[in-house]
């Protein structure tokens, strides 16, 4: 009898293992991030004098967007969760020069990622801008 009720015991454990990993698997698949992948890409837009810089959030974790720049650029850090939002952009063809930073946070009661962004606008030369930004994410 008592192997038969460590039997019954070892089965009761195995069901509720299984029960939490179906749980755990539905709150994964509820949760905002899963939702967000799922959805139409979200494109990012962040307006700076009379223009703006513009790019689709990758649909891949770990994606690096195609910025629409005035120079030719190649984002090298990209994230965007969890209520914030870093871009940073190299020249395309000098590697080492910095065109775009970006970095926003998320402001509830608005709906907008506000923070700093810092741009070269110089051609040959380094033309730093440094301005408060408030970009907008639209499906």
């Amino acid at each position: 009898m008592l192997t038969a009720d460590r039997s019954a015991g070892v089965i009761v454990k195995h069901i509720i293992e299984v029960i939490v990993c179906i749980a755990l698997l539905v709150d994964l698949a509820l949760s905002p991030a899963a939702s967000r992948a799922a959805s139409a890409p979200q494109r990012v837009t962040c307006p700076y004098g009379n223009e703006q810089l513009s790019f689709a959030v990758p649909a891949k974790m770990g994606g690096l967007p195609a910025i629409d720049f005035d120079y030719p650029v190649k984002a090298t850090i990209f994230s965007f969760r969890d209520g914030h939002l870093l871009l940073i952009a190299m020249d395309q063809s000098e590697r080492s020069r910095v065109r775009i930073v970006i970095s926003a946070q998320l402001n509830k009661a608005k709906g907008t990622y506000d923070g700093q962004m810092v741009l070269d606008l110089g051609g040959n030369e380094l033309q730093l801008q440094g301005v408060p930004v408030s970009c907008t994410v639209s499906r």
